[in-house]
């Protein structure tokens, strides 16, 4: 009774001070917790991907390069391919790898070259943007796909072909569209063909292609006919439209453009 009316106890004060130091423990353990360094939803999904087994995906393009000169060999195009893809894989901060093959018939290069999609995109833009008019006149795409289930070829190999010359025979619309995914798969069928040879024998069965497969080969004519053809894009027209935006179903919806909402439609 004697205690002034305001005056807190001494076991209060002890009370409240002790509350106050564990309400800022807790409240440092709170940050503590905050703090913690917690994994990625990405990390998550690739690490899942890699227990389940995926792997990267593969883009495989098809590429055909006129020579500068037709009388040419093709060993000045062969040097910048293989310069290319050895300087885009020495780069790739991801150790990722490139394989593919080159043929070199007269007076034009074929090439499939598959990887990731940063590496394929990469080595085709600076053979785009190198100094290459010594070599190549015009660069093809005969086909892209970015999306590819795996790898064709285990290894980069460069096959010269002793072809005759031809001229070019350009095809119609309906046989670009069959001729490209025939050569397309006739290259992947021998690629796959050396999966199944040991690695010492993948030089001398790449040298010996001519005379085992010489009949699934593409023909030289066909290859030049190709790149006449005006259904076929060039490299340039090809990252065009790589690097172009799309607008989705040709423009905006119509409860983009307009309000209220039309009314539903009964049929």
């Amino acid at each position: 009774d004697s205690q002034k009316m305001g005056d807190a106890p001494a076991g209060d004060a002890t009370l409240e001070a002790s509350a106050a130091v564990n309400g800022d423990a807790t409240l440092e353990e709170g940050l503590e917790d905050v703090d913690v360094v917690r994994v990625s939803l990405l990390d998550i999904v690739r690490q899942k991907a890699e227990d389940m087994g995926l792997i990267e995906k593969i883009q495989r393009v098809m590429v055909a390069f006129k020579y500068a000169k037709p009388s040419d060999n093709g060993d000045a195009v062969k040097t910048l391919v293989d310069t290319t893809i050895q300087k885009a894989m020495n780069e790739d901060e991801q150790e990722g790898t490139l394989t593919g093959l080159l043929l070199m018939m007269p007076g034009v290069g074929l090439m499939i070259l598959e990887g990731p999609q940063r590496l394929v995109i990469g080595t085709l833009k600076s053979i785009h943007e190198s100094k290459h008019e010594n070599a190549i006149d015009t660069i093809h795409v005969f086909s892209s796909i970015q999306d590819a289930p795996g790898r064709s070829f285990p290894l980069w190999a460069c096959v010269p072909l002793q072809l005759s010359k031809a001229d070019a025979q350009v095809p119609d619309k309906d046989n670009v569209a069959v001729l490209i995914p025939d050569i397309s798969i006739q290259l992947q069928r021998f690629g796959k063909g050396l999966e199944k040879i040991p690695p010492d024998g993948h030089k001398e069965a790449c040298q010996s292609m001519q005379r085992v497969h010489g009949e699934a080969l593409p023909r030289t004519e066909d290859v030049l006919g190709l790149c006449a053809s005006p259904q076929v894009m060039s490299l340039s027209e090809f990252f065009d439209l790589y690097y172009t935006p799309t607008t989705c179903l040709g423009g905006p919806l119509d409860s983009e453009v307009c309000w209220p909402l039309p009314p539903s439609l009964n049929y």
